[in-house]
Parts: C-alpha cells; sequence; structure tokens
C-alpha cells in the first residue's frame, strides 16, 4: 500500500477500519506496517489528511460516529507528527 497512490475516499475506508478496529468494532485492524503508513503519510502531508477528513466525515455520520470524537482520535490517537526532515517536510 502507498497511501500517495490511493485517493481520499480510499484512504477514508481505510482510516475508518482503523478507527473501528480501535473501538473494539468489527473492523479487522490494519497490519501495523500498514497503519503506520497511513499515519505518517497523513501527519507529513496536510493537505492530504484535510481531504481525508473530509472523505471520512460522511462514513463516520452513516455509523452514528460523533465527528468531533473521531477528529480527536485522528489528531491525538492515531497520527505522529512528521519527523523534521521526513516526508513532506
Amino acid at each position: 500500500m502507498r497511501p500517495a497512490d490511493l485517493t481520499p475516499p480510499e484512504l477514508a475506508d481505510l482510516l475508518h477500519q482503523a478507527f473501528e478496529a480501535d473501538l473494539g468494532g468489527l473492523s479487522e485492524p490494519l497490519r501495523p506496517e500498514q497503519r503506520t503508513e497511513l499515519a505518517d503519510y497523513l501527519g507529513c502531508h496536510p493537505d492530504a489528511r484535510d481531504a481525508t477528513w473530509e472523505a471520512w466525515q460522511a462514513l463516520l455520520e452513516d455509523a452514528g460516529h460523533d465527528p468531533a470524537d473521531a477528529e480527536y482520535w485522528l489528531d491525538v490517537e492515531f497520527i505522529e507528527p512528521c519527523p523534521e526532515n521526513g516526508p513532506g517536510a
């Protein structure tokens, strides 16, 4: 998986899968390397993060999740800060 090759809705699907799994839902968790790659990509590419967030909100509403809780999870629990001089720096 190369996150840069995925569309915002495809990235949103992966994020939703990770979020649901973290909440103990029925979704299968992402493989650790997938999760890290996605978190790093979104953390280092704010435009991609914003586009993915926009796409993800519809999934959240359909599943009955509070978008504020999901955005907190995304920014605080999922995404790691981009390392200095890392991708997108």
